[in-house]
């Protein structure tokens, strides 16, 4: 079987070979204790699927994180916007609640497997139409360096935990009761003036964070 196949329900593993309910049950044990085996409460048993290392350094890249492990990364644009700046990121960004930014909601897969729903902000008044370099070019990196932006620095990043949204678990192809990690991440140019802010949503269950 491959990663992310459904494994068959209980009853029928036990009637397939022969066991109990009960023996069946220790089977699924067994294999999910070995790393074999995700399951989720209302979702069933499915093959793993193998972790990928998200690596938060000074230049995170989510694409070239993907081909270190040999895998190929992707990214869909899924909405933009022209929003104020929300409070709770006006500290992370320097600057004051409500200043017009630039949000694009992004979805992020290693090879077809989505793995990140990021939302970006950027200030308007510097990247007015970067949604569109973004939709091109598939990578925030190469949309900010059309704008002459050719290299950013990670100076922030903080991590947290919680249940998804259901737009989130939506996207992301997992079920509402299965924990995300949440990193916001302050990215600067080389004058030290901030360019974009990502509040991103992975998979708790197939991203490692290596900080």
């Amino acid at each position: 079987m491959r990663p992310g196949d459904a494994l068959p329900t209980l009853a029928r593993l036990a009637d397939q070979y022969g066991l109990t309910t009960h023996g069946a049950r220790k089977v699924m044990a067994r294999l999910r204790n070995d790393g074999l085996v995700e399951s989720w409460q209302g979702v069933g048993h499915r093959v793993s699927e193998k972790r990928v290392t998200y690596r938060i350094d000074d230049h995170p890249q989510f694409n070239s994180n993907l081909a270190r492990l040999g895998q190929q990364g992707g990214t869909s644009l899924l909405a933009t916007r022209l929003v104020g700046l929300p409070t709770r990121f006006s500290d992370a960004m320097g600057l004051p609640p409500g200043t017009r930014m630039i949000q694009t909601e992004v979805l992020r897969c290693a090879d077809g497997r989505p793995l990140v729903l990021a939302q970006n902000f950027f200030p308007a008044n510097r990247f007015e139409g970067i949604e569109t370099a973004l939709a091109e070019t598939q990578s925030i990196s190469q949309a900010l360096a059309l704008f002459g932006v050719v290299r950013c620095e990670r100076t922030r990043t903080s991590v947290e935990t919680r249940m998804p949204s259901g737009h989130e678990a939506l996207h992301l192809g997992i079920p509402t009761n299965q924990p995300v990690l949440v990193t916001t991440g302050r990215n600067v140019d080389g004058a030290g003036a901030v360019v974009e802010l990502s509040y991103a949503v992975s998979r708790g269950d197939a991203v490692t964070l290596e900080i």
